[in-house]
């Protein structure tokens, strides 16, 4: 096997010579992290661990085209050269990176004799994994340990690879056999029972210690693989093995993580935990030491103290305490969640409408004009009996007439032909009806894949607003019925003024009734609260509210503080003036007040 490895050139070295910049690190034990994300790798250098950080390798993305292709494969394992003398393994085998072939890293260099053998990916595989190969290395150099160790690992959902050899030679090349390996394979008879993927985990009643560490890491944590409990013959029946530790459970009473000691070594095995580099941290400061104490020669000497045997008084009651509050708090939380999720679809059609197009944005855009206030909403498509007739997709009844809206959700921004297609329908309403008192809208929810503060806002051209000013009909963009909604909660503008706008003719904008223009600032202070105005015959005072808009959107504020002349006012009307707010501002921000009744 070890042919298929790379050279090693630089992995002789320790973490502790390779970062210089690391003071003080502790020798003992030495630790090999493979596949563990650098934000852990960090906080255990922190705690000036003796860190190795290396790889099974990641995922490689194949150009295998067609049933012709095949390409040469070396294995791109990062272990350090002196494997034997480590103490701790790490391992996340969920980790997926994938990256692109380069043909340059698969060629065997500065190889002796007249043979060598590679790897070889072929059609139609486009991902080679290397990971159940390299786990299989790394389970027979840590084999060559002999002494106890520590290995720690990260689960994932059980599968096998099969790779497929080949010989090379100065005139050919020879295909040969092909095997299977699996990504467990970096231990002997790991006691695998189905891949299942959860969330809800049960601690087991293992020992106090490592029992709170796990229930304090539980949020977050899902779990990939279940196992089975192996046995042992003992008076002549079968009975659990007694060197098998179940940790966790899932609600199926399924076990998702243990522990097991294997001649005097201890193996680990943890679900997918959210913060790995808090967990890691306190298991090898606080909880390995204890288990194997002959690897962790520079530890607290004490260590011990922390067997429930030893502990002080009232400790355990302080531990259940603590226990009790954070089940509370997850309790608390999924409450909570729940309210959040509840809430989400309470509200989802104000998401629908700036997301969706076809009848989900019709049906969305119903529910939206029934809390606007209007009685009598029909979504048109429901009840037409022709499908072939142009027609609109919402009839809105009004005390003064019929509200006709045409609605569409597209990719880009709309063509004069959409905006104009309402009045065709408009016109036949009317005729209809004996009498011009219908109005049309169109709506539209464009550039729908984008967030909408990156879209074209208003939608329409200087032309579209002027023909629809002339054909006397509306344009809108569900983006600012998006925003009227907030805008009416925050009683800027009332249902009743927001309906009555519906009915106008070109761009429809929703602005408060009364509004005198005050100024936009250019000059801005103190991260936003202090802004600089210039007003002429306009009283504005201390405690007065003001309304500021920016890309259409408005809220309120309170006027904390004026000064003018750099001297502090209770009002003014006149002049430059600083106005301290009691909420933040931005440039390009119009600041209004409401005109006195």
């Amino acid at each position: 096997m070890g042919l298929f490895i790379k050279n090693k050139t630089m992995m002789n070295k320790d973490k502790s010579s390779m970062n210089d910049d690391i003071k003080e690190i502790i020798e003992r034990p030495r630790i090999c992290c493979l596949d563990l994300d650098t934000s852990v790798i960090d906080i255990l250098q922190q705690s000036k661990f003796n860190i190795y950080s290396g790889t099974l390798g990641k995922r490689i993305k194949v150009p295998n085209v067609d049933k012709f292709s095949n390409h040469q494969i070396l294995l791109q394992n990062d272990f350090p050269i002196n494997i034997h003398e480590y103490d701790i393994f790490i391992i996340d085998l969920n980790n997926d990176d994938i990256i692109d072939y380069n043909p340059n890293e698969h060629i065997i260099k500065n190889h002796t004799g007249k043979e060598a053998i590679s790897l070889l990916s072929s059609y139609p595989e486009t991902i080679f994994d290397p990971k159940p190969l390299s786990s299989l290395i790394l389970n027979n150099e840590i084999k060559q340990i002999g002494r106890p160790f520590l290995l720690i690992a990260f689960t994932t959902s059980s599968y096998d690879v099969e790779y497929e050899t080949i010989k090379i030679t100065e005139t050919n090349t020879f295909r040969q056999a092909s095997r299977k390996y699996n990504i467990y394979s970096l231990i002997d008879n790991v006691p695998l029972s189905n891949p299942k993927t959860g969330k809800e985990l049960l601690v087991s009643d293992i020992r106090e210690d490592l029992k709170i560490l796990l229930k304090s890491n539980l949020d977050g944590a899902t779990y990939n693989q279940t196992f089975y409990h192996p046995t042992k013959w003992k008076d002549d029946e079968k009975v659990p093995d007694g060197n098998f530790i179940p940790l966790l459970t899932n609600s199926s009473n399924e076990i998702v993580s243990y522990c097991e000691i294997v001649d005097k070594s201890i193996f680990f095995f943890f679900p997918q935990i959210k913060s790995k580099a808090d967990f890691l941290n306190d298991f090898l400061l606080n909880i390995a030491p204890e288990l194997l104490p002959e690897i962790f020669p520079f530890s607290t000497k004490f260590s011990w103290k922390n067997n429930e045997a030893y502990w002080v008084p009232n400790h355990k009651q302080l531990l259940t305490e603590k226990i009790e509050i954070e089940n509370e708090y997850r309790k608390k939380l999924k409450e909570k969640e729940k309210q959040i999720d509840n809430n989400i679809k309470k509200f989802e059609f104000l998401h629908k409408i700036i997301t969706e197009t076809g009848d989900d944005l019709v049906d969305a855009l119903v529910i939206y004009f029934k809390w606007l206030g209007f009685s009598k909403v029909t979504n048109v498509d429901k009840t037409k009996t022709k499908a072939d007739v142009l027609e609109e997709d919402i009839q809105i009844e009004l005390d003064n007439g019929l509200l006709i809206i045409e609605c569409k959700g597209i990719g880009g921004t709309s063509t004069d032909a959409d905006c104009s297609q309402i009045s065709k329908i408009k016109y036949r309403r009317s005729k209809e009806r004996g009498k011009f008192d219908v109005f049309a809208l169109y709506i539209v929810n464009h550039q729908r894949y984008l967030p909408p503060l990156n879209r074209k806002n208003p939608p329409f051209t200087s032309n579209q607003i002027e023909d629809a000013q002339n054909d006397e009909r509306g344009l809108l963009s569900t983006w600012q019925l998006f925003n009227l909604y907030f805008d009416i909660e925050n009683e800027i503008i009332n249902k009743e003024e927001a309906r009555k706008t519906l009915l106008g003719y070109g761009l429809v904008e929703f602005k408060p009734n009364n509004l005198i223009f005050i100024d936009e600032p250019n000059e801005i202070f103190k991260n936003g609260e202090v802004c600089i105005v210039n007003i002429s015959n306009i009283n504005i005072s201390i405690g007065e509210e003001i309304i500021l808009e920016k890309n259409g959107q408005f809220k309120k504020a309170i006027i904390e503080g004026i000064q003018l002349n750099d001297k502090p006012v209770s009002s003014a009307n006149n002049g430059e003036l600083g106005l301290k707010l009691n909420v933040k501002i931005k440039k390009k921000t119009k600041i209004w007040k409401r005109a006195s009744s």
